[in-house]
């Protein structure tokens, strides 16, 4: 018994030695992570005959688990086209700067400015670009891709202007219906999301996905007549319920067209630690952001009709 007792006195000193010994040799670092001044961010769109509309908010600090961007409310904004100024001013509800008296011109160039306490002048400029009408859109049928699946086979046409011209294209399925439950009482709603585009030529795929959409600029086609054909990604064109398809075809700026593409395959290579990392596209003057420009032209074609 006298053994035993001296054995576990000597195990009890030796743990106690060898806890004191790592101890000794651990090493605390502490790294000063500079908690900088934050930069402004503006993201504005103007689209042909809407009102203008710039958000504002400031960039976050790597440490900051916020998910939200708290937007900037004491800020002047300005928007000037050649010699004239429009005041922007902050709606609470939205956290937007807005203009509810002034629609955006195509053709015309605007710039942005933002005056801020602590901050030089931020400053943004585009142009407007023209809307280019979509000339025909042509329903081709049902094709079938392979034992178990089909897809629509559609064609978009439109004539492309002389110069440097970028687009989206886009297609979304709409439809506004009710029904009535069981004491007679309506209930109505609206079926509203995107149709993905598939272009049968791969000079006009992206490397990534922008929620259906297609960005393509107009080296193959450039001052001619384009003609895109395209699969979708399900049967939308022969269904019977009263839904409609609507085709969109979107002249954008060049600016639109840098960011969307850099932040598609952003967002395309997220998670992937081999992706080559992607700078977002950026055109904000002493800030980071994007102001872009864009002119809408739109078809649609009821669902089971063939016809626009």
């Amino acid at each position: 018994m006298e053994i035993l007792l001296r054995s576990r006195k000597y195990s009890l000193f030796i743990c106690i030695i060898g806890t004191f010994l790592i101890s000794a040799c651990e090493t605390s670092v502490d790294i000063d992570i500079p908690f900088e001044k934050p930069q402004v961010t503006l993201n504005s769109t103007f689209i042909n005959d809407t009102n203008p509309k710039v958000r504002l908010t400031f960039t976050k600090h790597i440490l900051d688990n916020n998910w939200e961007f708290e937007p900037i409310s004491e800020a002047e904004v300005k928007l000037i086209q050649e010699n004239e100024t429009w005041y922007l001013n902050y709606n609470e509800e939205s956290g937007d700067y807005v203009n509810s008296e002034y629609f955006i011109e195509e053709g015309k160039e605007y710039t942005i400015q933002v005056l801020l306490e602590g901050y030089d002048m931020i400053t943004a400029s585009e142009l407007v670009p023209i809307k280019v009408p979509i000339k025909e859109f042509i329903y081709n049928g049902q094709v079938k891709r392979d034992s178990w699946s089909t897809n629509d086979d559609v064609t978009l046409i439109f004539d492309d202007p002389v110069g440097e011209n970028y687009y989206e294209i886009s297609a979304y399925y709409y439809r506004k219906d009710y029904y009535t439950d069981q004491y007679g009482n309506e209930f109505y709603f609206e079926e509203n999301y995107p149709i993905y585009l598939e272009p049968k030529n791969p000079s006009y795929e992206n490397d990534y996905n922008l929620n259906g959409e297609i960005l393509i600029d107009d080296n193959l086609f450039e001052g001619t007549e384009a003609t895109i054909d395209f699969f979708t990604n399900g049967n939308y064109f022969e269904i019977d319920n009263g839904g409609e398809v609507h085709f969109v075809l979107k002249a954008i700026s060049p600016s639109y067209y840098n960011y969307g593409s850099t932040f598609g395959l952003q967002e395309w290579n997220d998670g992937d630690p081999f992706a080559q990392p992607v700078q977002v596209f950026s055109n904000i003057e002493n800030g980071i952001g994007i102001f872009m420009t864009g002119n809408v032209s739109t078809i649609k074609m009821d669902t089971n009709s063939g016809q626009n």
